[in-house]
């Protein structure tokens, strides 16, 4: 028996939305969740997803789209579309409606203060715990047994990938699993930990169920998203070698949107399926081949490192092409060169701030960052010649002109390292 619309429904988390149409269309089979904030690149739509939206982008007045995207989800053979009103629409369109039905998609409408985490995280879990009762009795059972044993054999790849010196020879091995050693590729690094103490005081049982599920949760995500992947295990982590057509991108700007796009639906749907842990994603850039497995990485590695230091942000998932100079900070080893460089630069000025409770400190990072003596002293709600003066102050303190270019840059890296070294609590 397929997850249908109306077996969604009857779930305690939509007993507040509201089923506005599309009745002929509530045994569409659910295949899998989508949530989009904006209505606007669909393209990647697939049969049988459930949408859940904000419907942000949708035109209220103009017919003609409405009817044009209404007819685009039923090529596609979209599952169902829930719309959240309050937000960016007060009320769906009539005309919204009418489409709706007439194109047997069934459409919902959910209030204001029910939260699409909730929605999404119990229609995945009825998604991927839902009996198949077709074939024995034991189907779910048999199809857990065939993606253990899937991914069990992708390990032992994993295993001979990483010590080969040539990879693209192990094409005949990479035919089974849709790899081609030629197409563009790229490397996920994946951890995932439990957040409540009482939880990370638990046996080291419970910390290999934890990894067992991930592994079985993001190959399935990638599945469903008709991704060919590797997967193995670095260091207690959940390591992917992706390739799909979203890699296949020419541009940098393709690259990176598709790079982004890829880590976040994974990201937020690993989120949901693990209430109470911490998810955090490093990603390599998008290598040309197989043959760049290693790079693609080591890549990922430092990423990964970043994105659980939070050297550049609260994301939880981190590109490698993000990390500017955090890619040479890293690779530092000697921990000495870095403080002596920290001391050679920004020191002087976190000493000051500590003394006569200043603003050096910021004031520098404000000015770097707009290289601008008028935005930054907007910035700080200071007038420019006190900016002009604290500037001074700064290159007094620390012999490097921030109107410099050679100067500011030793002063950037200095502010780097700084953080990477606090973080590591390095520093005082």
């Amino acid at each position: 028996m397929a997850f249908t619309v109306s077996k969604a429904l009857e779930t305690d988390i939509f007993s507040k939305c509201n089923l506005l149409t599309g009745q002929v269309g509530l045994q569409n089979e659910i295949r899998w969740v989508n949530i989009l904030e904006i209505l606007d690149d669909l393209s990647h739509i697939e049969p049988g997803e459930f949408l859940i939206t904000t419907a942000h982008g949708l035109n209220y007045h103009d017919n003609a789209k409405q009817r044009n995207m209404i007819e685009l989800f039923a090529s596609k053979k979209l599952a169902a579309i829930a719309i959240q009103t309050g937000h960016y629409i007060k009320e769906i369109p009539s005309a919204f409606v009418r489409f709706s039905e007439e194109y047997h998609i069934p459409l919902i409408e959910i209030p204001p203060d029910v939260s699409f985490k909730s929605l999404t995280r119990t229609l995945l879990s009825e998604l991927m715990n839902y009996d198949q009762p077709q074939g024995t009795n034991n189907a779910l059972e048999e199809n857990h047994l065939l993606l253990e044993s899937q991914l069990l054999e992708m390990k032992k790849l994993w295993s001979i990938l990483q010590d080969s010196e040539h990879p693209e020879d192990l094409h005949e091995k990479f035919v089974k699993h849709g790899i081609k050693p030629r197409r563009p590729i790229q490397v996920l690094e994946i951890a995932i930990e439990r957040c409540e103490e009482e939880q990370l005081k638990k046996v080291n049982q419970a910390k290999t169920s934890l990894s067992s599920q991930a592994e079985k949760s993001a190959a399935q995500i990638l599945m469903q998203r008709h991704i060919d992947f590797l997967l193995g295990t670095t260091d207690k982590n959940l390591t992917l070698l992706i390739q799909s057509n979203q890699l296949s991108g020419k541009t940098k700007d393709k690259d990176a949107a598709n790079d982004i796009s890829l880590t976040n639906q994974l990201f937020n749907e690993l989120s949901l399926l693990f209430p109470g842990c911490t998810i955090s994603i490093g990603t390599s850039t998008i290598r040309s081949s197989i043959s760049e497995f290693k790079i693609a990485r080591h890549e990922a590695e430092r990423t990964l490192q970043a994105a659980r230091l939070g050297l550049l942000d609260n994301s939880g998932f981190i590109s490698y092409k993000d990390l500017g100079f955090y890619r040479l900070i890293m690779d530092i080893e000697n921990i000495e060169t870095l403080k002596d460089i920290y001391h050679e630069t920004i020191a002087p000025l976190y000493d000051y701030d500590h003394d006569c409770k200043g603003s050096l400190v910021e004031t520098v990072k404000i000015f770097l960052k707009h290289f601008n003596i008028r935005k930054a002293a907007e910035e700080m709600f200071v007038h420019r010649h006190t900016m002009k003066y604290r500037l001074k102050q700064i290159e007094s303190l620390t012999g490097h002109n921030p109107l410099d270019p050679s100067d500011a840059m030793q002063l950037n890296i200095g502010l780097h390292i700084c953080c990477y070294l606090k973080t590591l609590s390095l520093l005082d």
